[in-house]
């Protein structure tokens, strides 16, 4: 985190950004992987997004004494269209404070303390426990990771019965198959336990109505937070009628939900979304994107997998010491990536994009051949390695899903 302080003199700085694509205080232009970490599906500083939010604020306040304004029940309105099974919609402003809130709400509704987790779900507190943090100076008993071993959930369940208040989930569609979730979501309903998923990252990207509606499970509480505003704060947890009578109980305020900007930039993304078809357009540009990468590490004989959906995917090498040096090659080649990390495709990847980054990415990997061995593959040794360094996943977990990765 030192990187991100003044004092601190960070690799890359940036001074300004045009869609896909970046610039440094040194001038030098990075194609960016990540699409703000998820952030703005329509790529940095859209034009259209900017001109429409700069005539929107002209007519509408940019603070108001109250979290509940006309502009915050229109986009609540939107995504209980989006998320028909989970009709209550509460706002929040990052996708850290939207999972504290699901787990609130769930020990509110339930009068249990126990959460069974998997997955990353943000900084705070209770999320940073075994083994997202070795020795965590506020140790929370009550925050159980099975680390999406269903044997260790089942024991965890059993071993807690009466406790639990709800087993909570972020999907990481790469690596794991929808059954899983499907076969968690079956172990919540028999252990009378509610089910939250983590869709803060897929949840507006994955699919039209996010990763539980594609796959037919029924949460009882769902978070979401990239893609909702394009990339100015703002999050939320949607939860069905039962469920969400814990909110009723808890304690969930937030003064800041009185920016009513951020709810008419969550509107306005929402309509361009729809106007513009960009789901589709970024599909077909991370479509583009994987095999762009695909090619790329075949023209050169690099040994790589490159899996998930083409909205959002990842690159597995064969080992964490290669991927760092990828990474690293890719950076100063001026392709903003990281490793483990997930690519996330956005509107503006237009041809110019894609000509930039074709012989950047011949060039990074180069660089990267020279430095690695060539003669090592991605084994299933390689992925249980990656799997328990991007998800804290046990090996049992990893291969007993390779039938999704292989």
């Amino acid at each position: 985190m030192a990187e991100w302080e003044r004092d601190t003199r960070s690799f890359i700085i940036f001074r300004s950004a045009n869609g896909a694509m970046a610039e440094d205080i040194n001038g030098k232009i990075y194609l960016d992987m990540t699409s703000c970490s998820g952030a703005s599906p329509l790529g940095s500083n859209d034009p259209v997004f900017k001109a429409r939010l700069a005539q929107a604020m002209e007519q509408e306040a940019d603070i108001l004494p109250s979290p509940v304004s006309e502009q915050r029940q229109i986009l609540a309105g939107k995504i209980s269209e989006m998320f028909p099974s989970n009709s209550r919609v509460f706002f929040l402003r990052t996708g850290s404070c939207a999972t504290e809130a699901a787990v609130r709400i769930a020990r509110h509704r339930t009068g249990r303390p126990v959460i069974l987790t998997a997955g990353f779900h943000g900084w705070h507190d209770i999320f940073q426990q075994h083994p997202w943090s070795d020795n965590p100076p506020a140790k929370d008993q009550h925050i159980q990771d099975f680390q999406y071993d269903l044997d260790i959930l089942e024991q965890q369940l059993v071993g807690n019965e009466g406790r639990v208040a709800g087993i909570f989930v972020t999907p990481e569609p790469s690596v794991f198959p929808p059954e899983l979730l499907q076969e968690i979501s079956r172990m919540a309903s028999a252990h009378g336990v509610l089910l939250i998923v983590d869709e803060v990252l897929c949840g507006l990207r994955y699919a039209k109505g996010g990763y539980c509606r594609k796959h037919g499970v029924k949460a009882d509480l769902i978070t979401l937070a990239k893609g909702i505003a394009q990339g100015i704060g703002l999050s939320a947890v949607v939860g069905t009628a039962d469920a969400m009578v814990g909110a009723d109980k808890a304690y969930l305020g937030n003064t800041y939900l009185r920016e009513n900007r951020a709810f008419v930039a969550g509107n306005l993304t929402q309509e361009i979304l729809e106007e513009a078809e960009i789901a589709a357009r970024i599909a077909e540009s991370g479509l583009a994107l994987k095999r762009q990468f695909q090619t790329s590490f075949e023209r050169s004989k690099i040994a790589a997998r490159v899996l998930g959906s083409d909205t959002m995917f990842r690159i597995v090498l064969p080992s964490q010491k290669h991927g760092r040096v990828f990474a690293q090659r890719c950076l100063q080649h001026g392709i903003y990536t990281g490793y483990p990390g997930t690519y996330m495709s956005n509107a503006s990847m237009d041809d110019a994009f894609f000509a930039t980054l074709q012989p950047a990415l011949e060039r990074a990997l180069a660089d990267y051949r020279k430095d690695e061995d060539m003669t090592a593959h991605v084994t299933d040794a390689a992925m249980v390695e990656y799997c328990a360094e991007a998800f804290h996943a046990t090996e049992r977990a990893c291969l007993s899903n390779m039938h999704h990765w292989a």
